[in-house]
Formats: C-alpha cells, structure tokens, sequence
C-alpha cells in the first residue's frame, strides 16, 4: 500500500486556510482534499531495458520501473509513475531525491536524463465515497471503480488544467498538478464538493 503524509514546509496552496462545507442529507460520506505539501518529484527519462537504472530503483524506490502504460509502483513513502515508454516521474519524501538522484544519474548509466521538477509540481488527494464523482464532473475519462482500478495512473484534464492521477485505493485518488494550477485545481474540487459535504486540510 502507497504511504502518503502531510510534509511541512512550502506549497503550492500556501496561504490557503482550512476549509469545508456540511454533509448534505443524501450524502453516502464527506469528500476529504488534502494537501501533501512538499514531495520530492523527479523526472526520469531513459531505456525501460536499463539495467543499470533498474536495479538503482529497486535499491533507492524499492520497486521495479513500471513498464505497462498508465500504471505506477510503489513501496512506502516512494512511487513511480508511467509518463510514457521512456519516461517515469518519481514521488519521495521531503528530502529524498538527493538519494534518489544520486543512484540514477551516474555515468555507467548511459544516456539518462534524472531532473529534479518538486517546485514544479503540487500534490494534493482526493478521498471519499464521493471523491471519483467529484473529479468525474471536469474529467472526461472513465473514473468507474472498474475502469481505473489500484496501481493506475492518467494524464488528463480536470477542466482545463492537465494532470497526472494515480488510483492509491477505491476510494482515494492522488492528483498532481503543474504548481500554478494548483489553487485553480482545489477551487474545481471544492465546488463540485459542495453537494456531498467536504474537508480541505492544508499542509501542516
């Protein structure tokens, strides 16, 4: 199971306060939006044959090179998701991508390129009973719980903002976002919300 924590420090939502609506009655449970704060992302680009990179991210993230389009691995606080058949982004604990690049940018390597993006990008999570009726009102791709099922991930459009999503359990969505979207991003979710009832929690 992925572990995902609240990481203190700066966000792309800083300044934006603790909020939340009622639960309507009708409503099967609140729908929960979370700010993870500071994650460390880096994006990787090379051969999905590497060996070398290979046994680097089972050493550093602890899981295999996802190779199945549209998937992602993950052990702990660590993931990997799949951008495309050359091209990964990592997700780490504050502070853990001077590890991670350090084992994957190295010259027996080859032709890799290993570039930190954490300031680029925001993370947030969506949970609930409601949380894939929420994203379904700006999504357009099919967000059935037997559609996009745990271990998946998508590059879409919540409205007109592009985002990377991964499946972390039913009822539990990680969004990730480019940072100046962000604010944008949580003022769509928190809107379609208002019918079911919801939290937002701010980065500690």
């Amino acid at each position: 199971m992925v572990k995902l924590k609240n990481i203190p420090g700066h966000s792309a939502l800083n300044g934006v306060a603790a909020t939340s609506s009622p639960q309507p009655e009708g409503s099967k449970g609140m729908v929960k939006i979370t700010d993870l704060g500071l994650l460390d992302k880096i994006n990787l680009r090379c051969q999905p044959d590497n060996p070398v990179i290979g046994k680097a991210m089972k050493r550093v993230v602890g899981v295999d090179l996802p190779l199945a389009y549209n998937t992602y691995h993950a052990a702990g606080y660590r993931s990997c998701i799949w951008l495309g058949p050359d091209e990964w982004l990592i997700l780490g604990e504050n502070g853990a991508s001077d590890d991670i690049i350090a084992e994957l940018d190295v010259p027996e390597a080859g032709h890799v390129a290993v570039t930190e993006v954490s300031d680029a990008l925001g993370t947030i999570t969506i949970e609930g009973p409601h949380a894939r009726d929420v994203l379904a009102k700006h999504c357009a791709i099919d967000l059935h719980p037997s559609a996009f099922t745990k271990g998946m991930a998508a590059q879409t459009l919540l409205s007109h903002a592009g985002i990377t999503m991964t499946c972390l359990e039913d009822d539990k969505l990680l969004i990730i976002g480019r940072t100046s979207f962000m604010a944008y991003i949580l003022e769509l979710l928190t809107d379609a919300a208002l019918e079911y009832g919801y939290s937002y929690t701010p980065a500690a």
